[in-house]
């Protein structure tokens, strides 16, 4: 964020966290960099940026570098993830509290995180091939219908990043690369979301039936997981198991928020936005692939059970439960 220190008065401590989490990045990590290298780009808020989208993949974004020379050449993203501050970080409190009003930032979003992608500065679809870039300064251009580029005059601006390119060629590390892989979405997974909401601003949880028909693909004894999409602390999510000893099973879930699920302008600080009502499903097959065809002809959802609810238990009429497939969002 290209935020004055004098002017504003605030901890440099502070800004880092704002720069990092909910923000567009004013320059990618680093904001110097070879032909060859790796970048990171912060493209924003979850919630803030993408509306709590659950899965923004390397194939979302459209990337472009222009050199100093004017030449523009396409990017490829390797891996996409996401990251959040600590829960008790002045982000989320100086937010809760106005603080953030101070800098301009009306648009933060409590205990939001931020999505990140690894590009190389390569041909695009290749590693170890660096562009022809000029040496001087250059900017980065993403664009995505998953992504809102807010460009406030506060922060960074997704139609240009500014980065300086400087003389040589970094060689291809596969080091560097794979400290990002663990991060990555998980490709072996569901997710689980309401159908449309619109016209309601309060729901109280939901109660969910996942059955199963074949777990032939499943590694022995590793039962499917269930874990929130949200990073909001008062979600509440259980799940249970039930195999009936044929391949068969049924994965029961029960996510819940006592003060509810809003929309924004009913929003409190123990309230989570209405994009927290998705879970994410995911199992474990045999092998190295995600074995997605089977996994979607086994896994759907038991209508009879799955329902949602509003803040005072009743069932939420009209709103049923969506499970699509990871590669499928």
């Amino acid at each position: 964020m290209s935020i004055v220190l004098k002017q504003f008065k605030v901890p440099a401590l502070f800004l880092a966290l704002l720069w990092l989490a909910g923000c567009v990045q004013i320059k990618p990590l680093p904001g110097y960099a070879r032909a060859g290298d790796f970048i990171v780009l912060g493209l924003g808020g979850i919630e803030r940026n993408s509306g709590g989208e659950p899965a923004l993949k390397a194939n979302d974004l459209e990337i472009t570098i222009t050199d100093a020379n004017h030449v523009t050449y396409p990017l490829q993203a390797t891996y996409v993830f996401k990251s959040y501050p600590d829960y008790a970080a002045r982000l989320n409190a100086s937010n809760i509290d106005g603080s953030t009003t101070t800098l301009g930032l009306t648009e933060m979003k409590t205990f939001d995180g931020g999505w990140f992608a690894v590009v190389p500065l390569t041909v695009a679809g290749t590693l170890d091939s660096p562009l022809p870039l000029a040496v001087g300064g250059a900017g980065v251009s993403v664009t995505s219908p998953k992504l809102t580029n807010i460009a406030n005059g506060v922060e960074g601006d997704l139609d240009w990043i500014p980065i300086e390119i400087g003389a040589g060629v970094a060689p291809y590390d596969v080091h560097y690369l794979r400290q990002f892989i663990s991060y990555e979405e998980p490709a072996r997974s569901f997710v689980i979301s309401p159908t449309d909401l619109t016209g309601i601003d309060k729901v109280g949880g939901a109660l969910l039936a996942i059955h199963y028909s074949d777990s032939s693909f499943f590694l022995a004894n590793t039962e499917p997981m269930v874990v929130p999409v949200s990073h909001n602390p008062f979600v509440q999510l259980n799940y249970n198991h039930v195999p009936n000893g044929n391949g068969t099973g049924t994965v029961y879930i029960t996510l819940l928020n006592a003060a509810g699920f809003t929309d924004e302008a009913n929003a409190t600080k123990n309230t989570s936005p209405l994009s927290s009502l998705s879970v994410k499903l995911i199992y474990f097959p045999q092998g190295t692939t995600s074995k997605s065809a089977e996994a979607k002809a086994s896994f759907s959802i038991d209508a009879a059970k799955s329902y949602y609810i509003d803040t005072d238990g009743s069932v939420l009429a009209g709103v049923s439960p969506v499970l699509t497939h990871f590669e499928d969002l």
